[in-house]
């Protein structure tokens, strides 16, 4: 159960979405104190359940498109870090999942150690692409004995039920004075989230607690004494992706076109995401350029 607000533990909130058609359980929510947006969960949850059904199970999807729109992305992203932070050393990759960044990060210089909690992902990141992996379940100090001079958490703070909490004890223990932090989480202010509103496919409850806004996510981190460096909104993986799910839902889409397209590609959905895609693309490139794409990833150093 969830029924106060994870930041600051208040119980007082305004109703943001009163029912979910995915969950009927919660509802999400904005906290009156401080503001942030969350899911009220009001039944309990099996957390260990939470990760093992079909959207989230392991599979091989090595050299499909999904896997090439994420070296694409990703790589971008490791181009940035270096450009941000030029001398290469090492990388703490947590919530890893099956090790793509990982690996990537790797592949350019860079020293890199993961975290990842689902067992199966991180055989999967060891094996595959020879990581080391801690699976433990963090909850504070130090988790390979060092310090680091990056740490990412891509899509990890929205599944915390105490994120500051635990970013502050993670970045205090494991991230060098000088280091640098990058941050990707849903942004719940997009264009495709008030497109599809208590359908958007990035509020995922119950596994998602936070739903953060730009302005919710800085003033965090500014508590945690850092400061942006930079900010970006697209991401075509997540975000044109989910663009594409908003618009398809405006006709009645009921499922998760993420899951669709990589398990199923069913004739008539082909042919709906090739009419919808060309749409979602400049929609979500419009938004991603006005600061309302549907996922923000924010560079981080020390104030």
């Amino acid at each position: 159960m969830k029924t106060n607000c994870p930041i600051c533990n208040s119980d007082r909130y305004s109703i943001y979405y009163k029912e979910l058609p995915s969950y009927q359980y919660a509802s999400i929510v904005r906290c009156s104190d401080c503001h942030h947006i969350y899911s009220l969960i009001t039944k309990e949850i099996d957390t260990s359940e939470l990760y093992n059904d079909k959207v989230y199970k392991v599979v091989e999807n090595r050299n499909s498109i999904f896997d090439k729109l994420l070296n694409w992305e990703y790589k971008k992203v490791v181009k940035r870090i270096n450009h941000l932070h030029s001398q290469k050393g090492w990388l703490l990759d947590f919530g890893s999942g099956k090790g793509k960044f990982g690996w990537l990060a790797a592949n350019r210089g860079w020293n890199v150690k993961c975290v990842e909690t689902s067992k199966e992902r991180a055989d999967y990141a060891r094996n595959i692409y020879k990581l080391d992996v801690n699976t433990s379940f963090y909850s504070s100090g130090q988790i390979f004995d060092m310090k680091f001079d990056i740490l990412t958490l891509f899509h990890v703070l929205e599944h915390l039920p105490h994120p500051q909490k635990l970013l502050e004890s993670l970045l205090k223990d494991n991230l060098k004075e000088d280091g640098m932090l990058v941050i990707e989480v849903p942004n719940i202010k997009s264009w495709q989230s008030s497109l599809s509103k208590e359908k958007w496919i990035h509020l995922d409850v119950p596994r998602h607690i936070n739903h953060f806004t730009v302005k919710k996510l800085t003033e965090m981190m500014k508590a945690s004494g850092f400061t942006q460096v930079k900010t970006s909104f697209f991401s075509f993986h997540l975000g044109v992706l989910g663009m594409l799910d908003s618009i398809l839902k405006l006709f009645g889409f009921k499922k998760n076109i993420i899951f669709e397209l990589k398990n199923k590609k069913k004739l008539k959905l082909l042919i709906q995401v090739a009419l919808a895609l060309p749409i979602a693309l400049f929609l979500e490139s419009i938004a991603s350029w006005t600061g309302k794409g549907g996922i923000m990833r924010i560079y981080l150093k020390h104030k």
